[in-house]
């Protein structure tokens, strides 16, 4: 039983079980299994990005406050 995920081009081939029912239920689990750790890797890399960006209030990173017309150090 070959079954492909045509949204995300995933595609399993299984024949461990003897019936095709119990081949093609086993072959859904597997996509749903494989969507669900892309999915938790592009969370992943999402957050390690953002990590990335994130900046620490610091002695050479002033925090910004506003003053009138233009943004001046604290």
């Amino acid at each position: 039983m070959r079954a492909t995920h045509l949204a995300s081009g995933i595609s399993v081939k299984v024949q461990s079980e003897r019936s095709q029912h119990a081949n093609r239920r086993l072959a859904r689990l597997l996509i749903a299994w494989q969507l669900e750790q892309r999915c938790e890797e592009e969370r992943a890399a999402l957050k390690s990005q953002r990590r990335l960006f994130h900046h620490q209030i610091a002695r050479g990173n002033p925090q910004r406050t506003f003053q009138g017309m233009a943004f001046r150090p604290r």
